[in-house]
């Protein structure tokens, strides 16, 4: 910010501040709230892990199955602070902030002011942003990697030094360290160092460029081969969510390996479990990634026409106004926080903003080669895998830069009078803006029932777990973990009726599920129905021999049987 203008200094300040007092306004409504105070899934799995970490277990005894950057970072906290998830929504959103800065500055790089302070401020007002800056995920962090990504970048094309592709080099890195996909941009970006009539040199900058993206990719993979993984400069999950997001039954959102086991522990040992089975012996983290990922390519090749059907059914998604939610529901979150519900900047409103100031800014290519780059790289390595809304967020930073266009291609029109031209620019503007919110988008009630379910069933609240599940049925009927759950509870409390009706709706639902076939086998135990039991608890471990309790409530079922 130094080299601005003091008069441009003093508004972005104003923004960034600006950008704090929202993302501030809405953790103080969310803080004590579910979901943020009380985590689920993934966010339970990173508190878990970072509470390991900051004990002292910094190595580990596995190789990695999720990007580990985060959880690092988050035990860094804990053991700073204390175990406070307070103190890292307050780091998130202080390092967000920054980011914003970064982002004004790549964005007059390559455009010129004022669109850095129009990108920043649309940074600071999108609601996706806020969202995520309060919650226990390595999105906010992600996005804050991507906004500096592009501001070194642009620095280093802008004729800086060479070490400077050293350091987007690393930025690149880190990046992958928070989300995978990240690695494969490498190459495009790359190019970004080559200059006509310049060899030597241009080999000279991708060489810094990689050399920086390896380096804090080396300690990870000779960490996960120390540990037995094989060669994993990131994680051994690559292959796994390769086939989930490509196979007969994908549709392009997650799906887990095995019916309801979308617990984080057992998305790591399923398709472990599964592949040495398959393989008749012990497995390295890479050899099970590279069995999933050799099982999709095998589908892909067979049925090509399916293939490319489901990547532009990915490709639909990723391009949807609609945050399609993973755990927690931005919708609902709108509900319970009055800075997230105020009309701000959604993804259908960015979209279309930056597809105006892709044709406006159509002579400028080359200076937003940057954009272009990480655009397409980001959107394509995130398309072949499968899609939550939150993973396309890395790439709305350069969106924003693109959607700051129109906003000053009105304000020079206003200041040249062209008063038409202006006012058509300004209802495109509010219309673009405003699409979004009328496009009627409302919460997932089951999702979000069904998650404050496990909440307090892990609290030990039974009674209003049951009542989570039961809405949560009712506004999904077909759901299946909802049905099992409720159906299991109330197996345990005696209503064995209505737990054996439930287990059969959620075995019906899915018949391939080890769970709930093993579920079903131990209500007709229960209830006496031994021939039942033997029945359901068969099917269980034929489709997973090693489900203990299965194994275990079978043998009762011999011994009542009077069995060997």
């Amino acid at each position: 910010m130094r080299s601005y203008p003091r008069r441009r200094r003093a508004a972005l300040a104003l923004v960034l501040g600006a950008a704090a007092a929202l993302r501030l306004a809405h953790w103080a409504a969310v803080r004590d709230q579910p979901f943020f105070a009380r985590l689920a899934m993934d966010s339970q799995e990173y508190d878990r892990w970072a509470r390991a970490l900051a004990a002292g277990d910094w190595l580990g005894s596995e190789p990695f199955f999720q990007a580990p950057l985060y959880p690092y970072l988050v035990a860094l906290v804990y053991r700073l602070t204390g175990v406070s998830t307070d103190a890292v929504y307050l780091l998130q959103i202080a390092v967000a902030v920054a980011a914003l800065a970064a982002l004004a500055r790549a964005a007059d790089r390559m455009l010129g002011a004022p669109h850095g302070l129009v990108a920043a401020a649309l940074g600071a007002l999108y609601g996706p942003f806020v969202f995520h800056d309060v919650q226990l995920l390595k999105e906010s962090f992600a996005v804050s990697a991507a906004c500096l990504l592009l501001a070194v970048l642009a620095a280093a094309r802008a004729g800086g030094r060479a070490r400077t592709w050293l350091g987007a080099g690393a930025v690149l890195g880190l990046l992958a360290l928070l989300r995978e996909n990240a690695l494969l941009l490498a190459p495009l970006l790359a190019l970004l160092a080559l200059r006509r009539g310049e060899r030597r040199a241009s080999l000279a900058r991708v060489a810094l460029f990689a050399a920086g993206v390896l380096l804090p990719l080396a300690p990870v993979a000779a960490r996960n081969a120390a540990l037995g993984g094989g060669f994993l400069p990131t994680t051994w999950q690559g292959g796994v969510n390769f086939w989930i997001g490509n196979h007969a039954g994908a549709d392009g959102t997650y799906r887990p390996v095995s019916p309801g086991k979308q617990v984080p522990a057992l998305e790591r040992a399923e398709p472990r479990r599964i592949a040495e089975a398959e393989a008749g012996r012990p497995l390295s983290g890479a050899e099970v990634s590279r069995f999933w990922r050799d099982r999709a390519l095998a589908w892909a090749a067979r049925e090509p026409a399916a293939f490319a059907r489901l990547q532009l059914a990915k490709a639909r998604l990723y391009l949807s106004w609609y945050e399609w939610p993973d755990a927690v529901d931005y919708y609902w979150t709108k509900t319970i926080s009055p800075a997230l519900a105020l009309p701000l900047a959604e993804f259908g409103a960015v979209s279309l903003l930056a597809l105006a100031g892709l044709v406006l800014a159509r002579r400028r290519a080359r200076e937003l080669a940057p954009v272009w780059l990480f655009e397409f790289g980001w959107a394509a390595s995130t398309i072949v895998f499968f899609l939550f809304a939150r993973y396309r967020l890395p790439a709305v930073p350069g969106l924003l830069v693109l959607a700051a266009v129109p906003f000053v291609a009105l304000a020079r029109a206003a200041r040249a009078k062209r008063h038409a031209l202006a006012l058509a620019g300004a209802l495109a503007i509010i219309l673009a803006w405003a699409a979004p919110h009328r496009a009627g988008f409302r919460p997932r009630t089951g999702l979000v029932e069904f998650n404050l379910g496990r909440l307090a069933q892990e609290a030990g609240d039974l009674a209003a777990a049951e009542r989570h599940y039961e809405r949560a049925l009712d506004a999904a009927p077909g759901d299946f973990l909802a049905a099992m759950n409720l159906g299991t509870l109330a197996a345990r409390r005696g209503d064995l009726g209505r737990g054996l009706a439930l287990l059969e709706r959620a075995a019906a639902i899915e018949p391939g599920s080890d769970d709930a076939r093993a579920n079903l086998g131990a209500a007709h135990l229960a209830a006496g129905d031994l021939a039942a039991a033997r029945r359901e608890l068969e099917r269980a471990l034929a489709l997973n021999p090693g489900h203990a309790a299965a194994r275990r409530n079978l043998e009762l079922v011999a011994a009542r049987e009077g069995r060997p």
